[in-house]
């Protein structure tokens, strides 16, 4: 059914299949549903008719003076990748795919927590806990809402993915989740009424179909004000609820104090493994106090996961996991000629790198291209 969607569309646009159904109709047997009809199957048709008013919502887009429903463009004028994702989404509503594929493996979670973020005991103590929590729970909490603050390339985006992949068997791909990114999604700032609906929306036809949503927000400091005003409903449901929700911010506020915790315990001759929460809590909760983003102070946020800026040591391991990944042999050479390519503050010590593993990726692909372009010379 879904292979036949594009082809459905393309059928769909002709006006002899809409227009003059009546006509059309062979003799024994089918019904007419809203104008639109077509024989076989009641899903098939279904299908047809939701595709039929999709494809007029896109029409709508293309050729706005020709649009009768003026509702429909003032919807879809901001983003028309959304009319054709809502469009599949629904197409898939009648199944039971995402119910299917919720995991929820929270050994291979732990496993991959320890494994693959390097540098973060805290974070992923914390992270492990708080869905264990939730997800063992009776079942009278219905949100779970976590914020992650650190430095860019610290590894928020990865733990974030880690969950995806261990709590649903298709990861951030899973119809269960969904990733905000504020350039991505909400690049101007004019149309913030229009995301405030289609993101209210899309949050609601997610848990219509999905018995636990994940639901990821990116640099969240970016998003609009009023955008996060919205969601204050969605991270306060009621009891009553069938579904229990995921949410998880990503943020670099709060970095500069959590570095500076860092250092000072590197100062003293201790080592970063000492650092508890209880020595990170009360300057971060100050600093995002401090920041007065309207979501943070409206009390909505469970756990605040702080994660450390990273050594040398930590961007090497980084640097290893890209390699094996790639299926590459590994070289501590190579590895140490692309940490001597980063920086690494503050000037006099050079303990934290500036970037934490964020340039790693690229540069062992620039340089393996380059080692590879010498060879082909030789």
């Amino acid at each position: 059914m879904i292979r036949a969607a594009p082809f459905l569309l393309l059928l769909l646009m002709h006006p002899t299949v809409v227009h003059g159904a009546e006509e059309a109709r062979p003799a024994g047997g089918g019904e007419k549903k809203d104008g639109l009809w077509l024989s076989g199957a009641q899903e098939m048709q279904d299908l047809a008719q939701l595709s039929w008013e999709y494809m007029q919502d896109l029409q709508c887009w293309l050729w706005p003076d020709k649009c009768e429903d003026k509702r429909s463009q003032m919807e879809w004028s901001w983003d028309p990748l959304h009319l054709l994702t809502d469009w599949y989404a629904k197409v898939l509503d009648g199944t039971d795919f995402a119910q299917k594929s919720i995991t929820n493996n929270l050994t291979g979670l732990q496993w991959d927590l320890d494994r693959r973020v390097h540098g973060q005991h805290l974070a992923t103590k914390q992270i492990l806990s708080s869905l264990e929590r939730f997800l063992r729970e009776d079942g009278t909490k219905k949100t779970l809402a976590l914020s992650f603050h650190g430095w860019t390339g610290t590894g928020k985006n990865l733990a974030a993915r880690i969950i995806a992949e261990n709590l649903y068997q298709d990861g951030q791909r899973s119809r269960c989740t969904r990733v905000f990114i504020p350039q991505l999604h909400f690049p101007h700032p004019s149309h913030v009424e229009a995301y405030k609906a289609q993101v209210t929306k899309q949050l609601q036809a997610v848990s219509s179909h999905c018995a636990q949503p994940l639901l990821v927000f990116d640099e969240m400091e970016k998003l609009p004000a009023d955008l996060l005003q919205s969601l204050f409903p969605l991270l306060n449901l009621e009891e009553t609820q069938t579904t229990k929700s995921i949410f998880i911010f990503l943020s670099g506020v709060g970095a500069g104090t959590i570095n500076e915790v860092a250092l000072n315990f590197w100062r003293a001759g201790r080592h970063r493994e000492e650092i508890t929460i209880d020595d990170l809590n009360r300057p971060l909760r100050a600093a995002i106090q401090q920041s007065k983003d309207q979501l943070w102070t409206q009390d909505v946020i469970d756990e605040f996961v702080a994660f450390l800026p990273l050594e040398r040591r930590h961007v090497k391991l980084c640097a290893r996991d890209v390699i094996e990944a790639r299926g590459l042999a590994y070289n501590e050479s190579d590895v140490e000629s692309v940490i001597q390519e980063l920086l690494f503050v503050p000037n006099d010590e050079k303990i934290f790198s500036a970037q934490g593993c964020k340039q790693v990726v690229q540069r062992i692909g620039f340089n393996s291209m380059a080692k590879d372009s010498k060879a082909g010379h030789t």
